[in-house]
């Protein structure tokens, strides 16, 4: 009798402390900066900080996240999965390659003016918005990304 219920009270112990405590914390994006620029396209790059207390780890997905460069919507970039380690503060990078054509075309009153804008200031604000899911087996949770930064361009 006492076995059964030191096993059962042991089995408790080990189930609370592998349980999932909190969910991984999303901190902030940093680094944003333009990894490549030339006349056809332009690159951009951050890296989304998180922080997981929990002692199992899991995945994270970068989900539709849309960049925006001085309110102009460059286009939408995703990334592969990601592993989260275990009771660790993790970064994960995003990076998106957009075409200024495109983006000429979709916004030819703005961007002119933008251009102009940014040439005089040197500066541009870069915006991403969009959700970033943390996956461990059926559980997930999104973690809504806006996050605007001001870069300086050297020219």
């Amino acid at each position: 009798m006492f076995k059964k219920h030191y096993f059962l009270a042991l089995s408790a112990l080990l189930l609370i402390s592998c349980s999932i405590t909190k969910k991984p914390q999303f901190k902030h994006v940093a680094a944003i900066k333009i990894a490549q620029m030339s006349l056809q396209n332009v690159t951009l790059e951050a890296d989304a900080v998180f922080e997981n207390p929990n002692h199992i780890e899991g995945r994270l997905s970068v989900d539709d996240i849309h960049v925006f460069v001085n309110e102009i919507d460059m286009g939408s970039i995703s990334a592969e999965t990601f592993e989260v380690p275990a009771r660790k503060e993790f970064s994960i990078p995003i990076r998106g390659t957009f075409s200024l054509a495109k983006i000429y075309n979709d916004h030819k009153k703005g961007f002119l003016g933008n251009l102009l804008n940014t040439l005089n200031t040197q500066n541009i604000d870069v915006k991403y918005v969009g959700k970033i899911t943390y996956y461990l087996g059926s559980f997930s949770h999104s973690y809504a990304i806006d996050k605007t930064e001001k870069i300086t361009l050297k020219l």
